[in-house]
């Protein structure tokens, strides 16, 4: 393949992503949905959020990562890639399943089952796999993976299209090379549509969202789909172009799909909807599931075309703040509703608390990261 020159807008865009999934997760304390802590009284204001962003937006990032995995297969072996993946992925997850989910299952011992239970007792049950007795006779679990379950899907679909690839080198060029007819002009907005839409038919209610890798079976067809049409995209210009020429109709269709999502689900959840509206409901996702895809993009590709030091520097950051920032958060807002603070007031403090504490987390970790590269090259010198 032929090398491809770094995408500023995919910079950009997924900056923003990572960036509005930690204010979609701070709203989810708000909304009407189930969640590790919540306010008393929900509000329908924030089921927007969900409404208006939760469609889309992971599988926009897997779309993005596939992108950039494409773009690195033109610069480095499958192998090597692989292995870069392996070390920038395993490494967080590993940590932030052993330190970071403990005090997000305290949070939500306390403040939502009612148990009272220290952080360090957390921890033994948490690292013993013991389960934590609730005053109802019940038992809670804790091991999970929380928000970090992406960073394990992206490695695991890295790690499946890179074996693949080196099996069959050619791979990716000759699928592309077989969708090209229908990822081009207007089919670019409609075939993909059509493909989340009888996802969302026929295997969501099979096998609705549960965040286990193991049993997630909609979200990997969503979001590995997602991943491979990205892969596939990311060296086709033909491609690119079309996405850029169907911007203007991707926006109207999206909003209008926002627009009757929200008359058809003013409340979420809304208990067992109607068969109609649950139909309904699906075919209006998938395609603003797609159509909001490609108007970002299209958009993104147009007006994004030069680097930006404050870009720059935060797609480097992003990471380090997309795994501190949900326990981060539920510490605020714990420390919060303690004192009888949570309300729709405190979503603005503890979204800009959360942030600032992310980046301090990450100052950090860079000085600290100099430091040792100093250390050990004294001591090797």
């Amino acid at each position: 393949m032929e090398a491809v020159s770094r995408r500023h807008d995919l910079d950009f865009l997924r900056v923003a992503a990572f960036m509005l999934l930690i204010v979609y997760h701070v709203s989810l304390m708000y909304n009407s949905r189930g969640f590790l802590l919540k306010v008393q009284d929900s509000s329908a204001m924030f089921d927007v959020i969900h409404l208006w962003t939760h469609p889309w937006r992971m599988s926009l990032l897997f779309l993005i990562s596939g992108v950039v995995t494409g773009i690195l297969l033109t610069r480095q072996a499958p192998e090597a890639l692989r292995s870069a993946r392996t070390r920038q992925l395993l490494a967080p997850l590993l940590a932030g399943v052993l330190l970071l989910i403990p005090p997000q299952m305290y949070v939500w011992l306390n403040a939502s089952l009612g148990v009272d239970i220290s952080l360090l007792d957390v921890f033994r049950h948490y690292l013993t796999l013991t389960p934590v007795p609730l005053p109802d006779g019940g038992q809670a679990n804790l091991l999970g993976m929380q928000h970090l379950w992406y960073l394990a899907y992206l490695w695991a679909y890295t790690a499946v299209l890179t074996l693949a690839l080196s099996v069959w080198p050619g791979l990716l060029r000759r699928v592309g090379d077989w969708l090209m007819p229908w990822l081009a002009g207007k089919s670019i907005l409609i075939l993909p549509a059509i493909l989340f839409i009888l996802l969302r038919l026929a295997l969501r209610p099979a096998f609705p969202p549960t965040l286990d890798i193991l049993t997630d079976w909609y979200s990997h067809a969503v979001y590995l789909a997602s991943f491979l049409l990205g892969a596939v995209m990311a060296t086709r210009s033909d491609c690119w172009d079309a996405i850029v020429g169907m911007r203007k109709p991707a926006l109207i269709l999206a909003l209008a799909c926002a627009i009757f999502l929200t008359i058809l689900f003013p409340i979420l959840p809304i208990g067992e909807p109607e068969i109609w509206r649950r139909l309904g409901g699906r075919v209006l996702g998938g395609i603003f599931q797609w159509c909001a895809i490609v108007a970002i993009l299209g958009y993104a590709k147009i007006w994004i075309n030069s680097e930006n030091a404050v870009i720059r520097y935060l797609n480097r950051a992003i990471l380090t703040y997309y795994v501190l920032h949900q326990t981060v958060m539920l510490l605020i807002a714990y420390g919060l509703h303690q004192f009888g603070l949570m309300s729709a007031l405190s979503f603005i403090p503890i979204v800009v608390a959360t942030l600032a504490i992310c980046a301090l987390a990450y100052e950090l970790k860079q000085r600290l990261e100099v430091t040792w590269r100093v250390w050990s090259g004294t001591r090797i010198a």
